[in-house]
């Protein structure tokens, strides 16, 4: 009787055990999004960045680099905004892919091989550079129907926190004519302007 009484406990044990280590592994399975971008205006990005610079994605490789898995995108430098880059550089980004194991940054700016962008980045102590703003401060370069270069900004998709509306919004400059883009890029890297949004 003593016997059947302590099996009936250790069994209880066992599912308890069991349905935690379930509730564990559901939690950790779970797509988390912890990153929250408070968000910049392009004059504080502008003012922020060493150089801004449409430039062409040559390729992308990942690696470890001080412990965590990072992706380093070549980039030619197509046409500089701002400061004098190098004509080919290298962007560094958070998370990437070595061998089976995957790290994946929520918000981090995606670079792909061929694609033409316009960046505003910051120099690293290593000599390559981070994007400024992370998602915010990669812009798409695209054509409308009519043949038009346009500008999208990649964190119009992404919600970003608002200091002034102190909101959690989704915004960004979205199919800006290039044109429209460039002067707004000159007003906000003009010192004396630079209070606006």
């Amino acid at each position: 009787m003593l016997y059947r009484a302590r099996l009936k406990k250790a069994r209880k044990i066992a599912l308890v055990a069991a349905l935690l280590v379930a509730m564990v592994l559901i939690a950790l399975c779970a797509r988390v999004h912890a990153t929250t971008l408070l968000r910049m205006s392009l004059a504080q990005m502008a003012q922020a960045a060493d150089t801004i610079a449409r430039v062409k994605c040559i390729a992308t490789a990942s690696r470890w680099d001080r412990g965590a898995i990072w992706t380093f995108a070549e980039m030619d430098v197509v046409e500089p905004l701002k400061g004098a880059p190098p004509a080919h550089l290298v962007v560094r980004l958070p998370g990437g892919r070595v061998g089976h194991l995957v790290t994946h940054v929520e918000d981090a700016p995606q670079l792909v091989a061929g694609e033409e962008k316009i960046l505003f980045l910051e120099r690293n102590p290593d000599g390559d550079y981070s994007v400024t703003g992370w998602v915010e401060g990669a812009f798409r370069i695209q054509k409308n129907t009519s043949g038009e270069e346009t500008v999208t900004q990649d964190s119009s998709e992404v919600v970003v926190f608002d200091a002034v509306t102190r909101k959690f919004q989704v915004q960004g400059l979205r199919n800006l004519p290039m044109s429209d883009f460039r002067q707004r890029l000159a007003t906000a890297l003009t010192p004396a302007r630079s209070d606006l949004r």
